[in-house]
């Protein structure tokens, strides 16, 4: 494996970390507001897909919906990168 493409496997590894952590705390973000609307400990599909909707149109959400889109954008298009263009090659 040369040197351009551990550069490469690792800022994608970095990019997905960073990317999961946005979606993990997304997700924990939407199941807290359905416990908190219905009082369940753990609410049903139904409340999540109304959070999840409230989410994807509320304005305080803004900056967190665009970093989210911005982090699967980089993400998706270091993996098409890697798979159309091929890895890099040394020399």
């Amino acid at each position: 494996m040369s040197t351009g493409q551990i550069i490469q496997l690792v800022l994608q590894g970095l990019v997905f970390v960073a990317w999961a952590g946005l979606m993990f705390r997304t997700l924990f973000l939407l199941r807290a507001r359905a416990a908190d609307q219905t009082g369940a400990g753990l609410p049903g599909p139904g409340s999540f897909l109304t959070q999840a909707g409230h989410w994807l149109r509320s304005d305080e959400d803004r900056a967190e919906r665009k970093t989210l889109g911005f982090m699967t954008f980089v993400l998706i298009a270091m993996t098409l990168s890697t798979a159309f263009l091929g890895a890099p090659t040394a020399g």
